[in-house]
């Protein structure tokens, strides 16, 4: 007797019958991953994604470039791994950027560190003369001289997005709806060593629940704060405070810190990202 699938139907019939906005809301996936921009034409990532996607602008900005030169890397690894760090691809191409180390780029070893596959991309298009009057797609192709130069056109409106939050200091730029991956690493000094080795520099401090970092004025402290949201669902981050807003897993994404006035503030601040409660 299929008791369960009948009733299911018949719920979801009458739902749909009623046509009411809270039929809608039960009917409508819930929101996974992060989230660019605002409105209609939010920008989407995974979890996955937007983690190696805070790598790449982190290891750009460490190393002196802006937020345009940041938008060229993600149009790139957009188009070569939609963002996912595989280990395979066109003969020995592998990695975020299908770097291949037949070509001189690194061993296997290192093409598959974000952070180094990051840094070898940098490396070209800082040598590539006159990357900054081109399009992302034309320097994406300087770069990377595929065999098919006109795909990354297609990226190039959500680099720009996604650039826009960790590069540009978009105010409250991101929000992610953070569930836990299977592997979590609940340990502070885990993200702290992350951001050292990603950012160049150590946190502030560190201790059993929080990493502390900067302060930092409205730029680059907002880039860091979304570096710091995006690594949420890997290290189990409860959440993330900057300039009189806080983070926290969910869709309502940043909101006005409780007995905080709601203007962002301007002057230099701390970003303070605590961790989840083992239960």
């Amino acid at each position: 007797m299929r008791l369960l699938p009948a009733l299911t139907s018949l719920f979801l019939a009458a739902a749909v019958a009623g046509c009411t906005e809270d039929a809608g809301d039960l009917l409508r996936p819930s929101p996974t991953g992060c989230y660019f921009g605002s409105g209609d034409d939010r920008t989407h990532l995974s979890a996955e994604q937007a983690a190696n996607a805070a790598t790449i602008a982190a290891v750009g900005q460490r190393d002196g470039m802006d937020e345009r030169a940041v938008a060229v890397a993600f149009t790139t690894a957009m188009q070569e791994s939609e963002l996912i760090n595989v280990d395979y691809g066109h003969d020995d191409s592998l990695g975020l950027f299908q770097q291949r180390p037949s070509m001189g780029w690194g061993t296997e070893e290192e093409l598959m560190d974000p952070v180094y596959s990051s840094f070898k991309f940098y490396e070209k298009l800082r040598r590539t003369d006159g990357w900054q009057d081109m399009t992302l797609a034309e320097a994406a192709q300087a770069v990377q001289i595929s065999a098919y130069p006109d795909l990354y056109v297609k990226w190039e409106d959500e680099a720009t997005a996604i650039a826009a939050a960790f590069a540009g200091g978009a105010e409250s730029g991101l929000m992610c709806v953070s569930g836990a991956a299977d592997e979590v690493a609940a340990d502070p000094a885990v993200l702290a060593e992350a951001y050292a080795y990603q950012w160049g520099i150590e946190a502030t401090s560190v201790d059993d629940s929080t990493v502390v970092i900067g302060p930092y004025d409205a730029v680059p402290g907002w880039n860091r704060a979304a570096w710091a949201v995006a690594r949420a669902y890997d290290h189990s981050i409860a959440s993330v405070a900057y300039a009189g807003m806080v983070w926290t897993p969910g869709e309502d994404g940043w909101v006005a810190a409780e007995g905080e006035a709601t203007e962002v503030s301007d002057e230099p601040s701390q970003i303070v990202v605590t961790f989840a409660t083992p239960e």
